[in-house]
């Protein structure tokens, strides 16, 4: 259009999301859906840099919003938990991450990270409740959603709140709020007796929390992602993919098995 906005980005690379998919040889989005690159950065990174790195800043804003001063998250070892892991090891925001195999808590310390915990082991629930108590982390993000990893998490919340605290029979006045992001998990969310009364179970999608803070600060957030695309907020990709391999079945197993370290990239162009 004649927008000078728009024309000052004429020539430019750009990273948009548009809401149909950018699968298409040219689409057409409105101009606060665009953002341009800088010639220096990576390609794949900024083709990646709208999802994750924005939830990764919602997921710190909400905790902030809520008064909260620390987080848990799961699924750590996943692109959206290294960015957040680096957004916190950033802004000075403790958190304690949980994973589900050794391999990954080697990644995450390696990367300078602490309080990185394996869930498949066997004190996994008593080093929770520690560096719960340590952090304050009582607000956590969930990717798994079934069994009961929500629980635990809530559980351990609740287990750090009230040490050395006089009994009650309603549990701890702690506020305690575990945010579903995910299912990786497709079973239902168990929760155990043991959580207390002061809690909150939720979900947290993008596009709501988008709406929520609104353009200037949604566009301060693309902003911030831009700067450090090919280091805050840098992707991994474990294949690249033509939009033909896609349909191809070892392709499609790898991506529906969702696991993590195992991002595919799609290139429409081949």
């Amino acid at each position: 259009g004649d927008d000078p906005a728009a024309r000052a980005l004429m020539g430019k690379r750009v990273a948009c999301w548009p809401t149909a998919g950018t699968h298409a040889s040219h689409v057409n989005v409105p101009l606060d859906a665009c953002i341009a690159i800088p010639d220096s950065a990576s390609i794949e990174n900024a083709s990646a840099s709208f999802v994750n790195p924005v939830t990764a800043l919602g997921f710190v804003g909400t905790m902030q919003r809520q008064g909260y001063e620390a987080l848990v998250h799961t699924a750590a070892a996943s692109n959206l938990g290294q960015m957040l892991n680096r957004i916190c090891q950033e802004d000075g925001i403790p958190s304690v991450s949980i994973v589900r195999r050794p391999e990954q808590v080697a990644l995450l310390t390696g990367q300078g990270f602490r309080n990185v915990l394996d869930s498949s082991e066997a004190g996994f629930d008593a080093a929770l409740i520690d560096a719960i108590e340590a952090t304050r982390a009582y607000c956590a993000f969930d990717a798994i959603a079934g069994g009961d990893m929500a629980g635990r998490i809530l559980a351990a919340m609740e287990r750090a709140a009230t040490r050395n605290a006089e009994f009650s029979r309603y549990g701890s006045a702690q506020r305690k709020h575990v945010y579903i992001y995910g299912r990786l998990d497709l079973s239902p969310t168990i929760l155990p007796p043991s959580i207390g009364f002061s809690w909150d179970l939720s979900a947290w999608l993008l596009f709501p929390y988008l709406q929520l803070v609104g353009p200037k600060e949604s566009r301060a957030m693309s902003e911030r992602v831009i700067a450090g695309i090919d280091s805050t907020f840098a992707s991994h990709f474990s294949q690249r993919l033509s939009m033909e391999q896609v349909l191809e079945k070892a392709a499609a197993l790898t991506i529906n098995a969702r696991r993590t370290g195992e991002k595919a990239l799609i290139l429409p162009a081949g």
